[in-house]
């Protein structure tokens, strides 16, 4: 009995030591391992079955063609361009810059010139919080009267969400490739591996530099505002002999301008004219030689007086 006890105990501890072997054991890490994306010396991400240490690629926690969640919030790009008719274009911007601080923005831009009359003509563009955006623009509007204006919202969320995962496998797989340089043996495999990080490296600074372009952008809206003064009553700046003047010299200088043009024209037509004329007094001086010929025959043969 003891025997029997003993050989079946035995054969147990045999069978559950096989199923052991035959079991993986588990990891908490969310990869796995993918021969077509490892690392050789012919270069990134091509397939190599004798790669001695595959990439392991991060397994996807969302689904292809995912545009979002909720726990993400909505990304909006919001921008407006505001065309002023004020009095003063110098207190104006005076009072447009102490709008934007009030309301917590900066200036990012400015620019001030002249048009005809001597008439300023001021562009600024200011940033200011998205939470602000609105309340700026009903402050900007109270400076003068609006001749145009213009709002535009560019939803970026998806484009968001995208690099935020794409990000997140890029991240797991420069940990695993990490690991996978602890493990390695040799200079050529080294080197393999490095590349690899690099690429991932590079990839990954410039998902960051989109994300933390993206995130300025929704943070901080964009304001556009145009400042130009009135014309002056009548159109102009009133009686000036200098301008009369100029205005004198401008018409003298057109007026020659276009008797020249005009003698140019017809210069063909006065030669031919001439041309004309000559002709026809060569006609009349010749006809009149012929008939002054016969009359003086008949005075030869009668002469005056028989």
């Amino acid at each position: 009995m003891i025997r029997r006890i003993v050989l079946t105990s035995g054969l147990l501890i045999l069978l559950l030591a096989f199923a052991g072997c035959l079991t993986t054991p588990w990891n908490g890490d969310t990869t796995t391992l993918d021969g077509t994306f490892a690392p050789t010396s012919g270069g990134a991400g091509i397939f190599s079955e004798n790669a001695r240490y595959p990439v392991p690629t991060v397994v996807p926690t969302y689904s292809p063609g995912y545009t979002g969640d909720s726990g993400t919030d909505q990304k909006i790009i919001r921008t407006a361009n505001v065309n002023l008719e004020v009095e003063n274009v110098t207190t104006s911007l005076d009072t447009l810059k102490s709008i934007g601080t009030a309301h917590g923005g900066y200036i990012g831009s400015l620019s001030v010139n002249t048009r005809d009359s001597e008439r300023l003509y001021a562009i600024l563009m200011m940033r200011v919080p998205a939470r602000e955006f609105d309340s700026t623009i009903s402050a900007i509007k109270t400076l003068g009267t609006v001749k145009s204006e213009s709002l535009s919202a560019d939803d970026v969320t998806e484009e968001y969400v995208d690099l935020q995962a794409r990000r997140t496998a890029l991240a797991g797989q420069m940990i695993q490739y990490n690991r996978i340089m602890e493990k390695a043996v040799n200079v050529s495999e080294i080197l393999d591996v490095q590349v690899q990080i690099e690429r991932v490296q590079v990839e990954l600074d410039r998902i960051d530099g989109r994300l933390k372009y993206l995130d300025n952008r929704v943070d901080y809206g964009t304001i556009t505002v145009t400042l130009e003064e009135p014309e002056p009553v009548g159109g102009g700046d009133g009686f000036s002999i200098v301008s009369v003047i100029n205005e004198g010299i401008a018409g003298f200088l057109a007026v020659t301008a276009g008797l020249i043009i005009l003698l140019i024209s017809i210069i063909p037509l006065i030669i031919l004219g001439i041309i004309a004329c000559v002709i026809y007094w060569w006609w009349r001086k010749r006809k009149g030689k012929k008939q002054n010929v016969p009359d003086e025959k008949k005075r030869e043969e009668n002469p005056p007086g028989l």
